[in-house]
């Protein structure tokens, strides 16, 4: 019990100062970071995206840092951006679970048919 009353102490302070952190990039950064995050978190299984995001974080806060535009950071697609980093990390995504999972069942399927 203490220790999950540890983890859930450790958790919040971690993902306040994750928020700070967010909040003192430049605002295009900062916007683009939250609109991203709001993405990747519709994907994401529990808790398991914060070491992405705060990867993520690091990546926006170097080219902030840089001087590097926004758009010049994510290319012209925020989409395919936020896809390639969630393709990294398939273990923390339920939908590369279940994209997975079809591609076997349809597999499956067709050896069927033979």
């Amino acid at each position: 019990m203490t220790n999950l009353l540890n983890n859930s102490i450790g958790d919040k302070k971690r993902y306040r100062q994750f928020k700070q952190e967010v909040e003192a990039l430049p605002k295009a950064y900062a916007e683009t970071f939250n609109a991203l995050q709001s993405y990747i978190w519709n994907f994401a299984k529990n808790g398991a995206m914060m070491d992405v995001l705060e990867e993520m974080l690091h990546m926006f806060q170097e080219s902030a840092a840089e001087k590097v535009p926004v758009n010049q950071l994510i290319g012209d697609d925020p989409v395919e951006f936020a896809e390639n980093i969630m393709a990294q990390y398939p273990d923390e995504l339920w939908l590369i679970k279940y994209r997975t999972r079809l591609r076997e069942q349809v597999k499956k399927a067709e050896q069927l048919s033979d």
